[in-house]
């Protein structure tokens, strides 16, 4: 039984090349995760040395989620041709660096977490919403 696909979009979206779809999200989680850790280091957080020494499973947390915020918006974009990913996690990054540097601008040191602080804690968080929003938006778009 042959069934054909109507749908112009989806069938679009369906040859889209995984490897494609890979290679933007890769590029794109390194963009962010360099960006990330630039900032990481500027604000004087934990050194990454450090922390490997004493608590690697959190480096490879950190690490890993600095990388994450950036590949599944990439990821999303191409598969799902879906923007709101990509401009929320943009819009928060700005905003969590920028609660960061007005936290830490006077010379304080702060005792909680910064804003940016729990942008990358709280990573899968994100990452799950954002994925719900790109999901929501591609529905909508059908």
């Amino acid at each position: 039984m042959d069934v054909k696909n109507s749908n112009r979009a989806e069938s679009e979206q369906d040859s889209v090349p995984p490897n494609r779809a890979l290679l933007v999200g890769t590029v794109t989680g390194i963009f962010h995760g360099i960006i990330a850790l630039y900032l990481w280091n500027w604000f004087g957080f934990e050194n990454f040395r450090g922390m490997l020494s004493a608590e690697p499973l959190f480096l490879l947390y950190t690490l890993t989620g600095m990388f994450a915020l950036g590949f599944v918006p990439g990821l999303l974009y191409v598969k799902w041709e879906s923007i709101s990913p990509g401009l929320l996690i943009s819009g928060l990054f700005c905003l969590s660096a920028y609660g960061t540097w007005t936290t830490i601008g006077d010379g304080s040191t702060p005792v909680d977490p910064t804003p940016f602080g729990w942008y990358i804690l709280l990573w899968a968080g994100i990452a799950v919403f954002i994925s719900g929003v790109g999901w929501t938006e591609r529905k909508r778009n059908q």
